[in-house]
């Protein structure tokens, strides 16, 4: 069955549209970073930080190491990460991102820093906004 020429065009324009939409959100919604650095003392740390979507595996931070990932969040406003963090000093799982407050606080560079005491989170105004170990 063929299609009409009007129904081509209307295609036609559909995809373009879409394509438009994709390309502005890459401008608007620009990659954010998310990374935790170990400054606790003692032996290596291990994180394993995920999402609905994404596993980023286990690792394992010496003092003074860090890692970090990079996306774009989800134009439906749920993007969300969890960081289980285990250390000498103590356990637990955190929200390292999430849209709305996260995002607010610490911008389009979100620094998690692994102290003796629990996680700090580096805000883009103001002092570390800091966690207690849960375990």
């Amino acid at each position: 069955m063929m299609m009409k020429s009007s129904e081509a065009k209307a295609l036609l324009l559909s995809v373009a549209i879409v394509f438009v939409l994709i390309a502005s959100c890459d401008a608007v919604y620009k990659k954010t970073t998310v990374g935790i650095v170990n400054q606790a003392t003692g032996n290596p740390i291990t994180v394993h930080c995920y999402s609905g979507d994404d596993d980023l595996g286990f690792k394992k931070l010496a003092f003074g190491e860090s890692f970090a990932w990079s996306f774009r969040y989800s134009v439906l406003g749920n993007t969300r990460y969890i960081c289980t963090i285990n250390t000498d000093f103590g356990s637990g799982s955190y929200v390292a991102y999430k849209e709305g407050f996260i995002v607010d606080t610490c911008g389009l560079n979100c620094v998690w820093i692994v102290k003796q005491d629990g996680p700090c989170l580096q805000q883009t105004r103001g002092p570390l906004l800091c966690q207690k170990w849960q375990r």
